[in-house]
């Protein structure tokens, strides 16, 4: 006895008037064979959901498995150094015009700028030939003293003269071929970015590709075409930061770790004396130990335990790192006592007559609790090559024997509400990165005077979007603070050590600036604090997507769509 409405509704009827014990067994069994199951009013699949679980499941994080991807990261790498030489130079050279500064450092290798000797002429266009010349007396060195300027920067030029006769561009210097050394090594820490980086390849390729836009950009890119010390800063901190990423995932030798984290924070603290700033946070991140047992959430392999089966002392365990830190503190006094004695000076001069005094409500006030004549009001808001400037005074020794950086810090711990102002000034300046002032191009281009190149704006369109709220960069760094403590906790990736260590070293950085020198260049002195503000976008999307993804859940999900009602229908 056949119960009604028992049956499947996908199943077929029987042909009318003939009894379904007469059919073979063969021919039964085909006609109950279940019909394709049609999609009901209001389930289609929806497009976009559709594309986002695409890109979920090829570019998410999946599993944080450690490990290289050795061939995937050297064709990334290569991929990444081709595109930046030929944004560079195709179809013409672009980079960053010298003001000036860029002589202090170049002439050290015995190379002199083809350029004209007025000031508003050199600046508007770039000019990458220097040629050999023999420089006598204060010739060289910072600002006409003779000192010289040491940097980082000096080893990729050096790289630089060395390959440029090589490349056909004459003896002496070309800063093009500067610039192709300066792609040559992005390329390398892209690759190193890959291999330290966790999750699935995809993944990383994401990332890299991102860092790679931030760093293609005009406003930073230029800088590898130049005579300028920057492209030291942005490529230290990319290398601080793989390092890092290499000593928190705790693979391999942690000797040889610590010291690729030593050299590399060496290399971005002799690239320029502001970025000394990064110390603490420095401090912070080799003293912040990987982990030594256990596995991370998402599978992401540990540090292996000791290899006698027994664990480390606390304070045994601290020993290394902070001897590095140690290390590190040492030659960081030393690069800036060997810095310009001048820069220093002038430096201070900006911080007070530029910054200080002409954002003052109450200047002659401020003359007296910093222990100067009443007379430097006069040399308020001048620089000191200005007519005004207080060197002409005949008390500026009272000046130098005054003012110190120790003391500039102790006045606005003592006027903080000064803070507030001068914060909005630098956010001002670091969302407005493109330096109007110089040229990019080469003179005999198609190209105007000063005329800025804008090839691919990525992260200058974002900054001036955020120009119009600062409040939303400020924002941006919080929130990627705040997932980089999440993702740090309840992941337990290096991923998010690496946001905190360089969101507060971005912030380290910007009052680094404020106070030591202030409003005079700023727009360049916060290039390099607008860079690592804009490796927060990489960031967040790693960040956010290490938090989002739960591969157990993933594998326990049920399948869904035509094909999984299909199965069920079957069963």
């Amino acid at each position: 006895m056949v119960e009604h409405g028992s049956g499947n509704a996908t199943q077929l009827r029987e042909p009318a008037g003939e009894p379904l014990e007469t059919q073979p067994p063969e021919q039964t069994q085909e006609t109950f064979a279940p019909a394709p199951v049609r999609a009901r009013k209001g389930t289609r699949a929806r497009p976009i959901g559709s594309l986002a679980r695409f890109f979920a499941r090829t570019f998410g994080p999946g599993a944080l498995t450690l490990g290289p991807v050795p061939g995937v990261a050297m064709i990334a790498g290569l991929i990444s150094a081709a595109i930046m030489a030929i944004r560079l130079l195709v179809p013409e050279p672009v980079g960053m015009a010298d003001q000036g500064d860029g002589h202090s450092l170049v002439c050290s290798l015995g190379v002199m700028n083809q350029r004209p000797w007025d000031y508003a002429e050199f600046t508007k266009y770039i000019r990458p030939g220097w040629v050999p010349h023999q420089f006598y007396g204060e010739g060289c060195g910072a600002n006409g003293t003779g000192e010289p300027y040491y940097s980082s920067q000096l080893l990729f030029l050096w790289l630089g003269k060395l390959f440029t006769p090589l490349l056909g561009w004459g003896s002496g210097l070309d800063t093009r071929a500067v610039g192709i050394v300066c792609c040559l090594v992005f390329g390398l820490l892209i690759a190193a970015l890959i291999n330290v980086l966790p999750g699935r390849t995809w993944f990383r390729i994401l990332i890299a590709a991102l860092v790679t836009a931030v760093m293609a950009d005009g406003i930073f890119a230029d800088f590898f075409v130049s005579p300028y010390s920057e492209p030291a800063a942005f490529l230290g901190i990319l290398a601080v930061s793989v390092a890092l990423l290499g000593y928190w995932n705790g693979r391999g030798s942690r000797w040889l770790a610590l010291l690729l984290v030593v050299l590399a924070t060496a290399f971005t603290f002799a690239a320029k004396t502001q970025t000394v700033a990064w110390l603490p946070v420095i401090a912070l991140a080799l003293l912040w130990k990987p982990w030594r047992q256990g596995k991370a959430d998402g599978g992401a392999a540990a540090v292996e335990p000791h290899p006698a089966g027994r664990k480390l002392p606390r304070w045994r365990a601290l020993v290394l790192p902070a001897t590095a830190v140690l290390l590190l503190a040492a030659f960081s006094v030393a690069s800036v006592n060997a810095q310009p004695k001048r820069f220093a000076e002038v430096n201070l001069y900006n911080a007070v007559f530029v910054e200080l005094l002409p954002y003052s409500p109450t200047p002659e006030a401020d003359l007296e609790w910093l222990g100067l004549d009443p007379s430097f009001i006069n040399s308020m808001d001048t620089t000191v090559a200005s007519s005004r400037s207080a060197v002409y005074n005949p008390r500026y020794q009272q000046f130098q024997e005054e003012i110190s950086l120790g003391k500039i810090v102790g006045f606005y711990a003592t006027h903080p509400e000064r803070l507030i102002t001068m914060g909005e000034r630098g956010i001002t300046a670091v969302l407005t990165p493109e330096l109007g002032y110089v040229g990019s191009y080469t003179e005999g281009s198609e190209h105007g005077p000063y005329e800025k190149e804008r090839r691919f704006p990525a992260v200058l369109g974002l900054f001036s979007a955020l120009k119009a709220a600062p409040v939303a960069f400020v924002g941006m760094q919080l929130v990627t603070l705040l997932l980089g403590l999440a993702v740090s906790i309840r992941k337990r990736s290096a991923v998010g050590r690496l946001a905190v260590i360089l969101v507060l070293g971005c912030w380290l950085q910007f009052w680094a600036v404020m106070l030591n020198g202030g409003q005079a260049e700023i727009y360049r002195n916060m290039i390099v604090v607008g860079f690592m503000a804009a490796l927060c976008v990489p960031l967040l999307v790693a960040l956010i997507s290490i938090l989002a993804s739960d591969p157990e859940k993933v594998l326990a999900q049920k399948p869904r769509g035509r094909r999984a009602r299909a199965q069920r229908a079957v069963s």
